[in-house]
């Protein structure tokens, strides 16, 4: 394999993304590479009168000011979370992108050059996953780089 020189670590958010980012952050330090931090956007919407933070669909609007508060949120996590990890001396960039999850990741992959990426599975099986599908295994299957995966449970 060659040097690795930037490694993306698609984050959700959520407390679970925080391991991830650890990790991958770990392994970037120890390279000497830079670690790329992303965050796809979902955009909030109403259907049925239930606020989702789901992508829109052909029953549900999205309101342009809830949208606006969900970016400028979640812009406002991923840097607090690049922030926490510039601490420890580690160079991090953070993107913020919106579209389908395992499209962005790859998309993003390819755009800022990466090297690896490193990504945490939640570890469903069954009918959950043949229900929800699994963002990791479609990146495992699409991306053009190696695929670390870290498995939370």
């Amino acid at each position: 394999m060659s040097e690795l020189r930037k490694v993306l670590c698609p984050v959700d958010l959520s407390p679970d993304a925080s391991h991830a980012a650890e990790e991958a952050a770990a392994l970037a330090k120890s390279l000497g590479a830079e670690l790329l931090l992303l965050h796809v956007m979902s955009e909030p919407s109403l259907a049925f009168g239930e606020p989702l933070l789901a992508p829109g669909d052909a029953t549900s609007f999205t309101l342009p000011v809830l949208a606006d508060d969900y970016r400028r949120e979640m812009d406002s996590r991923l840097t607090r979370l690049g922030n926490k990890l510039r601490a420890q001396g580690l160079s991090v960039s953070t993107l913020l992108m919106r579209g389908t999850p395992h499209e962005a990741i790859t998309s993003a992959a390819d755009q800022e050059h990466a090297d690896l990426i490193v990504m945490s599975t939640h570890g469903r099986s069954g009918l959950s996953h043949l229900l929800l599908g699994s963002v990791t295994e479609r990146v495992v299957r699409t991306a053009k780089v190696p695929v670390m995966t870290l498995r939370l449970n």
